[in-house]
């Protein structure tokens, strides 16, 4: 999609403005306010806020792309955990998370398990399984019945031929999952009783392994994010401009990649934070060029966790080259929005 310099105008007496996504001039009232981030992660004092987005672009990244962020992805599971937002009662669906008992726990290493929300708070429970022993591999494959479901067995029949395991909380979800597995060609018998991990999933605080996907739809809202950032900062008449079509036309219409737009790291975006301690559990923002003074590039990290490096342009040729260095803190604490102090790192202590 071509994009121009345009500026904000009437047309037939009406006050009109265009669009930072999808680049349309509009009439006044197709604008709404946007926050910069999405309001599902906290609610803050004068937050960042845009009013250069249309309604349409508004509504559809509202419905497309952050409702399944916020209620699916990893930053989701936080959102419930630091009471950001409070779940329904029962299981928390999370379907780009899978949580496990990590190795080193005897015959329950593996084991997949799910969030529940329950009148004593969140915690984690057991799901009904199998478990297949891979001979190749020398380790157990566990499949709760979506997984049967979805072709497991089909794709990998040789798991049939080995030993299998089931774990359940009752004996009425061990014959579920009996039942799912004839259904699927395995006839099972059960080989002694029916055993718990008494004290292992009940425990108020367990060591669990995470695992969270990062698909298209979660890195478009990322982007977005950062995005919406770097108009609030630079101003909708910049990013409106061709250097930024690639991450527009990827946020908007999942447009194609020609490079990677966004990547997730485990480093921290704070000076003095470190992978196991952080300085907070807010949200940040930034901005800034890279080294090359040509690459603009944002950071995005929710609950500055995962810290997200969205590249927002390459070889930036605006006419005028500006310097863009910054960035913000969403105190959950204090529910308030505060600019990060950048320094040079040759002024650190050694």
């Amino acid at each position: 999609m071509a994009s121009r310099r345009v500026r904000r105008g009437k047309a037939g007496g009406a006050t009109t403005d265009v669009c930072i996504y999808c680049l349309r001039r509009l009439d006044a009232q197709s604008f709404n306010l946007e926050h910069v981030l999405s309001e599902a992660f906290g609610t803050f004092r004068q937050p960042p806020i845009l009013h250069c987005v249309c309604r349409e672009c508004n509504q559809f990244f509202g419905d497309q792309l952050e409702v399944r962020f916020a209620r699916g992805a990893f930053e989701g599971m936080l959102r419930y955990r630091r009471g950001v937002r409070t779940p329904r009662a029962g299981v928390v669906n999370l379907p780009y998370v899978d949580l496990a008992i990590p190795e080193g726990n005897d015959d329950w290493s593996g084991v997949r398990l799910m969030i529940m929300n329950e009148d004593d708070g969140l915690r984690v429970s057991l799901i009904p399984q199998a478990a297949f022993f891979d001979e190749g591999q020398g380790k157990w494959v566990h499949a709760t019945s979506d997984d049967l479901d979805g072709g497991l067995l089909t794709e990998r029949p040789e798991l049939k031929k080995g030993q299998i395991k089931i774990y359940a909380r009752s004996s009425q979800e061990y014959d579920v999952v009996v039942s799912k597995l004839s259904e699927h060609g395995v006839n099972f018998r059960k080989a002694g009783e029916l055993q718990l991990p008494a004290g292992l999933i009940e425990a108020p605080e367990m060591e669990v392994e995470v695992t969270f996907t990062l698909n298209k739809g979660i890195r478009r809202c990322i982007a977005k994010y950062a995005f919406n950032y770097l108009a609030f900062v630079c101003g909708s008449e910049f990013v409106r401009g061709s250097d930024f079509d690639v991450i527009r036309e990827f946020i908007r219409y999942g447009g194609v990649r020609p490079h990677p737009l966004v990547i997730a790291s485990s480093r921290p975006i704070l000076y003095d934070d470190r992978p196991a301690a952080r300085q907070t559990d807010g949200h940040l923002l930034t901005l800034s060029w890279a080294e090359s003074l040509s690459d603009l590039v944002g950071e995005v990290s929710l609950f500055n966790r995962i810290t997200y490096h969205v590249s927002l342009c390459r070889h930036f040729s605006g006419r005028l080259w500006r310097p863009i260095r910054s960035g913000v803190h969403y105190d959950l604490e204090r529910n308030i929005v505060t600019p990060l102090i950048g320094f040079s790192k040759d002024l650190a202590p050694k």
